[in-house]
């Protein structure tokens, strides 16, 4: 793929000339071709450089190469025939392993799930699933040629993919940035002409106070047309502050690496607060069973997860009549809005009663000195979930902090409140952002053993 008509592209505040970019693609194209990728043999991206990851998806597409995109699962688990890194100035390099493990053919892009509350899979997803998301994507947001569109995440994640697949159907002016920095995001708000802005909720709590001091930032966060969230849960009360301090909404929505990853989304001019959005066209979803699973049918649906032994594809995710089981609990109106309670698995059982890990969260993040929160809860005997919470504070008075987050949860029903509160400086999270509640689970457990 040498076509130098690719849209326009900027790293980290370069704009990458059309002819640059179109010779990395044609030469890593051929270097992939002669390190044995192909149609079922796979091309891993091993670094979260921008420049390097927009080549890496073009030239493995141009190679009809599967690509993996994560930096070390596949050489944990599925041995790929290149590896692409990144030299210093973001340039790729293709190496040749030597030992690829061949996949289905219609596999083209390979994610890893977070494993935030288990171990990773590979998500296979096709061409035409990708496709589909990117053209679906983009008519929800209405993206045209004419966005720009900042994107302070990593690419090798389902939800930043997601991004430039939007890109490339659009031909919008895509801002890739190595990370989430304050200042830059802000400073490129202001100089580029930034239209649209993605990012993940802890990203949005750190842009909500720095609104809530300086005027400026809540005018030019209001400016944008776009404000996407995605990656984690947005809860109400980041949703209600942010739209306080800049007077416009949040645009968040509901996905998953499985689903491809987008399954409905909130819009400008088209949002539910309380829901994730309408389901996104060609999108269905019903709720099955006594948990109320979300249960999702979708052309961007993933072909199955792969065995790392054999490169087979599992379908154990998917019902008889071929819906993918969500794993979250949730409600779809009948003109398609979508909400969502939360994962089956993490929803808290204390009694005999339901809790919502999110609704405890919130009520620990109005505690003063609190940043963030996570909860989850502890399985012993007949009597159901302990819960614990987690909390993100830079008060070193770290008893201080605990007393107020019991303080602040009184406000819980008495089955709901926290019954260990840890303060932590900050809190463990996936590389996707998310937080890493396996960890969490495992430190809760080890501090009920020790008082047991």
């Amino acid at each position: 793929m040498s076509d130098p008509g690719q849209p326009p592209l900027t790293v980290d505040g370069v704009r990458v000339p059309p002819a640059h970019l179109a010779r990395l693609i044609a030469r890593t194209t051929r270097e992939l071709v002669a390190a044995g990728a192909g149609p079922g043999r796979a091309a891993a991206l091993a670094c979260d450089h921008p420049l390097t990851a927009v080549v890496a998806a073009l030239a493995a597409e141009a190679a009809g190469a599967p690509l993996f995109l994560d930096g070390a699962a596949p050489a944990r688990h599925i041995a790929p025939a290149a590896v692409v890194h990144s030299t210093g100035s973001g340039e790729p390099v293709v190496t040749a392993t030597g030992r690829p493990l061949d996949v289905p053919e219609a596999t083209s892009a390979v994610f890893w799930t977070s494993g935030s509350s288990g171990d990773p899979k590979a998500v296979a997803v096709s061409g035409a699933a990708l496709d589909h998301q990117g053209r679906a994507t983009a008519a929800r947001l209405r993206v045209t040629a004419d966005d720009r569109m900042l994107l302070p995440l990593p690419l090798r994640h389902a939800y930043g993919y997601s991004v430039l697949r939007v890109w490339r159907t659009t031909g919008a002016h895509l801002y890739a940035e190595s990370g989430f920095h304050l200042r830059s995001v802000l400073s490129r708000i202001a100089t580029q002409g930034i239209t649209s802005l993605d990012g993940v909720p802890s990203m949005y709590r750190m842009l909500t106070a720095e609104a809530l001091k300086d005027p400026d930032t809540a005018l030019l966060l209001s400016g944008l047309r776009i404000r996407g969230c995605g990656g984690d849960v947005l809860t109400l009360s980041l949703y209600d502050d942010f739209l306080a301090v800049t007077g416009t909404p949040l645009h968040d929505g509901y996905g998953l690496s499985e689903a491809g990853p987008n399954v409905a989304l909130n819009a400008p001019g088209d949002w539910r607060r309380g829901t994730v959005g309408r389901l996104l066209e060609g999108v269905r979803a019903r709720p099955a069973g006594r948990d109320r699973e979300i249960q999702i049918a979708s052309p961007s649906l993933m072909l199955g997860y792969l065995d790392p032994a054999t490169g087979a594809l599992d379908r154990s995710a998917f019902t008889a009549d071929g819906w993918l089981r969500t794993g979250d609990t949730g409600a779809v109106t009948p003109d398609g809005w979508l909400t969502v309670g939360g994962r089956v698995k993490e929803v808290l059982v204390v009694h005999g009663e339901t809790v919502a890990p999110t609704v405890v969260e919130d009520a620990v993040r109005a505690a003063d000195g609190v940043v963030d929160a996570a909860v989850v809860g502890i399985r012993r005997g007949d009597r159901g979930d302990t819960v614990w919470a987690f909390v993100e504070s830079p008060d070193a008075d770290r008893a201080a902090v605990a007393g107020r987050v019991a303080e602040a949860c009184r406000r819980l029903p008495p089955h709901a409140r926290p019954r260990g509160v840890r303060v932590l400086s900050s809190l463990p999270r996936t590389s996707s952002g998310k937080y890493d509640r396996v960890r969490l689970r495992a430190w809760a457990s080890d501090r009920m053993e020790a008082l047991a």
